[in-house]
């Protein structure tokens, strides 16, 4: 039999709230390097006395669960990062995730996570639960994944700003940043539906951990409820930010001398 090739497969997502549509054109392409999907459904075994077969019954709804890492892109009025990040909102339908012809709807991110390292492109780790109805019929070849975009690099531009009551600095040299987003999500049933006519947000996190900074002044005077916020810049303009509280600092001298800090903000919204 002949096996479909990985560089053969392209996936898609969607923007927040469109489950419309049908054209490769209204789909983000995910330039990822690894992607799985698992759907599963809660079901009770059923014995009945004097027969051979059992059967099955269904006990709660129908879930599935995507994960993949993808290489965001960015372009002339485009950036895939800043398109991914605006779906930890709240959202009616959420987005759909098609690969290529097996489709997952009513999907909500529930993670993402990714680090910025110089000399290293940016690969962003991204989990979904979906609460629809999957369709498809097979997995078939598709054009090869070529991007005509670039890449985000933390050596293209891109600036950290630091500020706090009576602080403010650029962080200009650092070895790597973490950043991640947590969703957690209640879905809302009806009775007698077997998915969920609303997802709505319970709690989300972000959390960024900038490690290995050269030029950073120790911040002294904060307090438990001191917001911090750290925004990102990206060298086509776009950003995101953390504004929370400063959970955790360090500096550190090594044999050479050398002399490094570290911080990491995190920021809960309920």
């Amino acid at each position: 039999m002949a096996y479909v090739a990985y560089n053969n497969i392209r996936a898609f997502l969607s923007t927040g709230d469109e489950q419309q549509g049908d054209s490769a054109s209204s789909y983000n392409i995910l330039y990822a390097t690894n992607f799985s999907a698992n759907n599963t459904t809660q079901l009770k075994r059923v014995k009945r006395i004097g027969q051979e077969l059992d059967y099955y019954i269904q006990t709660g709804p129908k879930s599935a669960s995507i994960s993949t890492t993808v290489i965001p892109v960015t372009g002339t009025n485009f950036n895939q990062l800043t398109g991914f990040l605006a779906l930890t909102g709240d959202f009616v339908s959420g987005s759909f995730v098609k690969v290529p012809n097996y489709t997952f709807k009513k999907c909500f991110l529930k993670s993402i996570n990714f680090s910025l390292e110089p000399w290293k492109p940016m690969l962003a780790e991204m989990q979904f639960d979906s609460y629809g109805q999957s369709s498809g019929t097979s997995i078939y070849s598709d054009a090869a994944q070529t991007a005509d975009t670039g890449i985000i690099s933390p050596l293209r531009g891109m600036s950290i700003v630091l500020s706090a009551p009576s602080f403010t600095q650029t962080i200009n040299e650092y070895e790597n940043l973490n950043f991640g987003i947590e969703v957690e999500r209640m879905p809302n049933f009806e009775i007698g539906q077997a998915y969920p006519t609303k997802v709505s947000v319970g709690k989300i996190t972000k959390s960024l951990q900038i490690n290995g900074i050269s030029n950073i002044d120790w911040l002294s005077d904060y307090t438990a409820t001191t917001t911090v916020t750290a925004t990102i810049t990206m060298a086509d303009g776009n950003s995101f930010s953390v504004a929370g509280v400063l959970n955790s600092q360090n500096v550190s001298v090594d044999s050479n001398g050398v002399a490094k800090g570290g911080l990491q903000v995190i920021e809960d919204m309920v």
